[in-house]
């Protein structure tokens, strides 16, 4: 299993989740790192048996990513302006 891979689809799940509680757009989310997007969705969610239990989820995680995978820091998104280039005689 190709580990960096498999964060970037969990990472794409959490945010989907997050974005979809704060009534915002996933690219308007600050850059979390993917153990504290965990840590927030329990925060939100963890009490209405959407997700698991706490400790099973972070195992989980930690088993398939690894430490650092896990708390890695992540860059700011940044949007690609797309640039119109002219011809001028």
């Amino acid at each position: 299993m190709d580990k960096h891979a498999a964060a970037k689809r969990i990472r794409k799940r959490l945010e989907q989740r997050l974005a979809n509680f704060l009534g915002c757009e996933t690219h308007d989310l600050a850059p979390l790192k993917l153990g504290s997007l965990i840590h927030t969705l329990f925060l939100l969610e963890g009490d209405t048996e959407v997700l698991p239990g706490f400790n099973t989820a972070m195992g989980a995680v930690l088993q398939l990513l690894g430490r650092e995978l896990l708390w890695e820091n992540v860059e700011p998104k940044v949007a690609v302006a797309e640039t119109k280039s002219e011809v001028i005689n």
